[in-house]
């Protein structure tokens, strides 16, 4: 079979093409220009084993790919890219994860609730008289990026610049940007980082950048290239994703009338109903890319080292395999295993403080305006374009004003 992943018709509805290759080529492979061989990994099951395996399948491309071939993508946006726990094996994955899982930790994702709430109402109020807003561009990416810069402790008034240069690291494509232009967005990042890893070493203060810069583990402290890349990948996580899961609840939700009514009534909780929207239509749609990094014969087909693995978190969630009646939104669905947050040593750090912000800005938003819709036909809705995530460009919505 052949597939198009990429068309505006598959970014709005790809669970169709997703269902078909399940059905009739589970594992998909294709050829990038370039000529390296990429794989889709589309069932439920076999996503959960390629996720869980850190031998045949691995995150840094420097054991899968020769250092030659590799030299040529070794620029500063892909040093910032890549030098994290994400993009790295044990045992650096180890050292880094629980570098950072001491500054990232349950209890700071709970002190969090009560400014995330704040914030919420505080983007709610700038639109609430004006009966109409876009959903994308005034409430669920300024949520999760003010929630995320406060804990890193950018301070207010800068915090507008850093996540402009932030968004430069990832899909430059679908924000019009030169290579030349997002370099330079990318050093005055790494400018602006350097001088505050530099303030808190000297003045620490209570936030993340300071708990990253002080932590240690066996002796051993983040490099400052680590550093870079750490607080960079913190910065696109952790407004990227949150703001499409809230983008693309909101949608499900609107769309779904008789689901957001169990709500309203109480007969489902907010908890409850993130994990199935995680689920249904989540902030990802293929996990982020991993190498073959020793020959292997995976479910009948022999892939190659350096080979380009992905594998597809939308269509895994699903699978009829794994979830009754899958395409149907169910807030009250008791079996929910779903991967949006992925597995294994990879699983997101991130995750308990993605569903605090999800759970609470649509809580907020749909417990706050009556009679929620949207401006415009369904049809009519631009996605993002790129592989990795899934996520609106813009959803315009109104309410009534009471």
């Amino acid at each position: 079979m052949a597939a198009d992943l990429f068309s505006p018709a598959f970014k709005a509805d790809p669970f169709p093409t997703f269902a078909l290759m399940r059905r009739e080529a589970p594992v998909y492979s294709h050829h990038a220009p370039d000529g390296r061989v990429i794989w889709y990994i589309t069932r439920y099951d076999d996503v959960a084993a390629v996720l869980k395996d850190d031998v045949h399948f691995v995150k840094d491309s420097n054991r899968a790919v020769a250092a030659a071939s590799q030299s040529s993508r070794r620029s500063v946006i892909h040093r910032l890219i890549n030098e994290n726990m994400l993009f790295s094996d044990p045992p650096d994955h180890t050292r880094l994860r629980g570098l950072v899982s001491q500054a990232f930790t349950p209890r700071r994702v709970e002190q969090m609730q009560g400014r995330v709430e704040a914030i919420a109402a505080e983007l709610l109020d700038k639109v609430a008289d004006r009966g109409q807003m876009d959903v994308i561009v005034d409430y669920a990416l300024p949520l999760p990026v003010a929630v995320i810069t406060e804990m890193l402790g950018v301070p207010a008034a800068d915090q507008v610049q850093v996540t402009d240069w932030s968004q430069a690291i990832i899909s430059p494509g679908s924000r019009g940007l030169s290579y030349r232009g997002r370099k330079a967005k990318v050093q005055a990042l790494l400018a602006y980082l350097r001088r505050m890893f530099a303030e808190r070493q000297r003045e620490p203060q209570d936030d993340l950048v300071t708990a990253l810069v002080r932590a240690e583990e066996a002796g051993e402290k983040l490099s400052e290239a680590e550093l870079f890349g750490m607080v960079a990948l913190l910065l696109v996580t952790g407004h990227e994703t949150t703001g499409n899961l809230i983008g693309n609840s909101t949608l499900a939700l609107l769309g779904h009338p008789e689901q957001l009514a169990l709500l309203e009534q109480g007969a489902v909780s907010w908890e409850a109903a993130v994990e199935e929207l995680l689920r249904y239509d989540g902030p990802v749609e293929t996990s982020t890319t991993r190498w073959v990094g020793q020959d292997v014969v995976f479910k009948g087909h022999q892939m190659r080292r350096g080979d380009v693995v992905r594998v597809v978190l939308a269509s895994a969630n699903r699978d009829g395999g794994c979830f009754v009646k899958p395409d149907r939104l169910d807030l009250q669905r008791q079996e929910n295993r779903h991967l949006a947050f992925g597995l294994g040593i990879h699983y997101c750090l991130g995750a308990p403080l993605a569903r605090l912000e999800g759970k609470v800005a649509l809580r907020s938003l749909f417990g706050r305006f009556h009679n929620v819709r949207l401006e415009i036909p369904v049809e009519q809705l631009r996605w993002r374009s790129g592989v990795l995530f899934r996520g609106l460009e813009a959803l315009p919505v109104s309410w009534d004003l009471i």
